[in-house]
């Protein structure tokens, strides 16, 4: 290792991996933990961030005794930054997870459609719980969302459930039809839709 800063540098490297780490698999935590709990996860990541980038600049000290390996650490957490900030993790983990369940979805579309799958939930006729066997394709309480426009039906996969109106996720549109009639999704200014593949959008309204 590198004489003198050591520890230092073993800390640079942990910091910047936990970091990229939550950023990386951040909608899954999201998931596990719900909403009301990530904001101060995010701020504890900031704060270790932080504190390992305060540590690494103290390693410049070094530099008259080591020269230039005393600015490894340093390097390390601006790499970290670089990727923090450049790397969409936000778009590569919505097109994974759109092609890693696709079938699964086309799967529970067809079982809507045919009346095997109607609403279970008590308290909101628009809602399917799903079973275990489809335990991955909706977020925030395996539940999809089911509404009939126009005599065609429209089913929302959520990949991100927020708080009130704020949410995410995959919708299924029927032939002809149109992602913004469904719900709330023709407020424009509050809402992004983008086609995947043939009556598949990503939407998401906040």
């Amino acid at each position: 290792m590198i004489k003198g800063i050591e520890n230092r540098a073993k800390l640079a490297v942990g910091v910047s991996a936990f970091a990229i780490l939550i950023m990386a698999f951040q909608w899954s935590i999201i998931d596990w933990i719900t909403p009301f709990l990530m904001m101060p996860l995010m701020l504890v990541v900031f704060i270790v961030f932080l504190t390992g980038l305060g540590f690494s600049i103290s390693c410049l000290f070094k530099f008259k005794e080591i020269r230039w390996l005393a600015t490894i650490p340093l390097a390390v957490q601006l790499v970290a930054l670089a990727v923090l900030e450049f790397v969409p993790f936000t778009k590569l983990w919505i097109n994974a997870d759109f092609h890693l369940y696709e079938s699964q979805r086309q799967e529970v579309v067809a079982r809507v459609y045919s009346g095997e799958l109607v609403s279970n939930v008590q308290h909101n006729s628009s809602l399917i719980a799903l079973g275990s066997e489809y335990s991955k394709i909706s977020m925030g309480g395996n539940e999809i969302v089911v509404q009939d426009i126009d005599g065609s039906k429209y089913v929302f996969f959520y990949t991100f459930r927020g708080i009130l109106d704020n949410y995410s996720g995959f919708l299924y549109v029927p032939d002809g039809g149109d992602p913004r009639s469904y719900a709330d999704l023709d407020e424009e200014d509050v809402t992004q839709i983008i086609k995947y593949a043939d009556n598949w959008y990503y939407t998401s309204h906040h």
